[in-house]
């Protein structure tokens, strides 16, 4: 091991001689009470907003509902709210946020909402995609609305920044000029010149200079994904990144460490998603070349550290000397990984620091779904924050992973999936669905025909079915008839020798679901058992190897 891992390991060692667990969450604690952004720091914090307006031409069976979602940027999770349209148009409902942010209205339009606030915004049906939209109100959200077009356009113009299929010969020219931008962009923000009216307030104006800023580094972003990757991780070199983004060194401090790029008008999700891939992969990779192969009889202690450096809760000494024999007399862990990883980014792009937003890929390493799914073991969950817990010294950032560990915890104890408040709505379109089958354990899955996991999936789960099809068990698919028609599937699944019970919703009652059950994305599973509770798919396999044993 060279000199730079042995460090970590004496760091580690001292922080951990040092600080108990008490002392960590006091210490987080400490991290919110400080003043980290010219904006209102309650901004960061999590809220509601109004959403209120109406769809103009509506025709009488569509439109019916908004559907908006908002973003767990920490998480990587889109949060589903849906508010119910009157036949005459008009609209109104609270929108639940993690924070102030960008939301997309389903079909209507990106929408900035600020916690506290109330937007207002005027759809015409008869325009397609998202255009036939206004704003109307007062406040900071209605201000970045109304002025976010013409400010994007002052310095981009009308098309997008990013070009598809540009040639790696032309990508010179265009880096330079996107760098030029994004210093024209900086120099304006810092002389207080952005094209803004004159009583525009320094929330609107920070907002809007996150907003260009946040642009210009996903359209970088996404030039790296498309035109350098063929968004393919298998192309990605990594040698290749100090040199492509070597704009990042000096202006750290408007791209990597400024919180004010959660606040972005559009996407916020994307852009610290991308950061995390594109950026600083190495919070995400490294971890694959530090792992140790394992073998099938190694102990439950030997595997989790072998595959996720997770030590064991309690001193062992036996244990202990397996794993300093694996790493050659010096253990390696996740705070270890955290750290290297860290080291090498900012060696990597010459920066001074990266701040914020190498804190927030860290929080989404840690507290992303299919992390938490694939660490079912609470232990992992807690191994992992304890970890990130000294590099999260962003008060924004802190607040929010212990928020989601506490939510994680909760969760857990529940053993319930279902996480979200539901309508009467959505209630009654659900106990429509699994009322027929009243008594049996249900395993359900949500899918569409475009969705090739979900068709997979489909295909595995048929010997499970064929076992199954004498117990109270029954398997649910059900999908949206708007995106996977009724024929088409039908058609499939009978090629496919799919059993089971197939159910089609209305597009509204899928987006009701969708709200209720919070996912966007499919496939996406849970389970109800036989009294008609939704739990933990784990509670029905439980309950299916019972069955099975009489």
């Amino acid at each position: 091991m060279n000199d730079t891992y042995q460090c970590f390991v004496y760091e580690l060692h001292e922080f951990e001689q040092t600080m108990n667990q008490k002392t960590i969450i006091t210490l987080l604690l400490a991290f919110v009470c400080m003043t980290v952004s010219a904006i209102d720091e309650y901004q960061f914090h999590s809220g509601t907003a109004v959403l209120k307006g109406r769809i103009l031409n509506k025709p009488a069976d569509e439109w019916n509902i908004v559907s908006v979602r908002a973003y767990d940027v920490f998480t990587e999770k889109e949060i589903i709210s849906n508010i119910p349209v009157a036949a005459d148009g008009t609209f109104e409902g609270r929108i639940d946020l993690p924070h102030s942010q960008s939301v997309l209205a389903l079909d209507v339009s990106d929408i900035f909402l600020a916690v506290g606030d109330t937007v207002e915004v005027t759809k015409d049906a008869t325009h397609d995609d998202y255009r036939g939209v206004t704003f109307g109100g007062h406040g900071n959200s209605a201000d970045v609305n109304r002025l976010w077009p013409e400010v994007r356009k002052h310095y981009f113009g009308d098309k997008p920044l990013f070009i598809n299929g540009l040639a790696r010969e032309d990508m010179r020219k265009w880096k330079q000029d996107m760098v030029k931008l994004m210093d024209a962009v900086i120099a304006d923000m810092e002389t207080d010149r952005l094209p803004l009216p004159p009583a525009t307030n320094s929330y609107v104006k920070e907002v809007m200079g996150a907003s260009l800023l946040g642009e210009l580094l996903m359209a970088f972003m996404e030039n790296h994904r498309y035109n350098m990757t063929g968004n393919s991780y298998a192309k990605l070199n990594v040698s290749d990144l100090a040199d492509y983004y070597d704009f990042l060194a000096g202006r750290e401090r408007w791209l990597l460490d400024n919180p004010a790029m959660l606040l972005v008008a559009k996407d916020p999700l994307s852009l610290v998603s991308y950061a995390g891939v594109y950026i600083m992969i190495d919070v995400l990779m490294l971890r694959n070349k530090m792992l140790l192969g394992y073998h099938a009889d190694d102990s439950p202690f030997d595997y989790d550290y072998k595959t996720k450096m997770v030590l064991p809760r309690d001193f062992n000494a036996e244990q202990h000397r397996r794993m300093l024999d694996m790493r050659q007399d010096t253990l390696f862990t996740i705070a270890d990984y955290y750290r290297q990883a860290s080291q090498i980014i900012t060696s990597r792009y010459g920066l001074q620091h990266v701040g914020f937003m190498q804190q927030m890929v860290i929080c989404q390493d840690v507290f992303r779904e299919d992390r938490i799914d694939e660490d079912s073991n609470p232990d992992h969950v807690a191994a992992s924050f304890a970890a990130a817990i000294p590099l999260l010294t962003n008060p924004i950032v802190a607040y929010h992973a212990l928020d989601r560990y506490r939510q994680y915890v909760k969760q857990r104890e529940g053993k319930v999936a279902e996480t979200a408040s539901a309508t009467p709505e959505a209630d009654a379109v659900f106990q429509n669905v699994i009322e027929p089958y009243k008594g049996n354990a249900l395993y359900i899955d949500f899918w569409d025909m475009s969705c090739g996991p979900c068709r997979r999936t489909m295909l595995d789960d048929r010997e499970h079915v064929e076992q199954m099809k004498d117990l109270p068990v029954r398997f649910l698919y059900i999908c949206d008839e708007k995106t996977s028609p009724r024929d088409n599937a039908e058609k499939w699944m009978t090629e496919n020798r799919v059993k089971g019970e197939h159910i089609y919703l209305t597009h509204e009652d899928w987006l009701l679901l969708c709200g209720k059950f919070q996912f966007n994305a499919v496939p996406f599973q849970l389970a109800v058992d036989k009294d008609g509770i939704v739990v933990t798919r784990d509670v029905i396999d439980q309950y299916v190897k019972e069955l099975q044993k009489q």
